[in-house]
């Protein structure tokens, strides 16, 4: 049974808790993770769902390359547009009025290491959307459709350090519509990045959500 001198003793170290690291009482008893922590990890995801890759592992990724790539370019594309070169030209070929974005093959080694921890090296072109000459990767210059972002809704961490996320998906446009109804999981794992603390992807599985018209 807690005497009142008990119940002043717990009440006095709430209380220096909350005043020497900011802290309240619900703070204290909260998740793991801050909110701000949880909406980085929702940009992280959002790399990967821009460029419609909304059910993904590494392990994919890994096991085709030329996914890797087409990630590269279009992360780089949306959020690093000024490493691309614009010419009127692809490899070999001229184009009367149609321009090509040429990106440093190095670029697209520092997305993958970033967003997969993986050290690529396996340099290919795809089809006839991306053209490799050896130099330099070569897409057309033009933007595609919108594909969904993601909040993240919870962040639980896992016994083998890994990160379980639940969130919901949004189309950026319209972020103020987005709500906490799960239909996005990710494994995430915790690790460095050019000296700072960042995450790389494991797995990641979006369920259709039906957005308004």
């Amino acid at each position: 049974m807690k005497t009142n001198t008990d119940r002043l003793f717990l009440s006095s170290l709430i209380l220096i808790g909350t005043l020497v690291y900011g802290m309240s009482p619900s703070d204290a008893t909260a998740g793991e993770f801050s909110a701000e922590q949880m909406r980085k990890m929702g940009i992280f995801l959002s790399n990967f769902t821009e460029c419609n890759y909304t059910t993904i592992s590494r392990r994919e990724f890994i096991d085709k390359p030329d996914e890797m790539v087409n990630f590269a370019l279009c992360h780089n594309w949306i959020n690093n547009f000024r490493s691309f070169t614009l010419k009127n030209s692809c490899g070999k070929e001229k184009t009367d009025g149609n321009y090509f974005a040429h990106l440093d093959p190095k670029n697209v080694e520092k997305t993958v290491k970033k967003y997969l921890d993986y050290d690529f090296s396996a340099h290919q072109g795809h089809g006839d959307y991306i053209v490799y000459d050896g130099y330099t990767y070569c897409i057309p210059a033009a933007d595609g459709e919108q594909h969904p972002a993601v909040k993240v809704v919870s962040a639980d961490r896992q016994e083998d350090g890994t990160i379980l996320v639940k969130g919901s998906s949004y189309y950026p446009d319209s972020e103020e519509d987005a709500d906490d109804n799960i239909n996005v999981k990710a494994v995430i794992k915790p690790y460095v990045w050019n000296g700072k603390d960042t995450w790389s992807l494991v797995s990641m599985n979006m369920e259709p959500k039906a957005f308004p018209d």
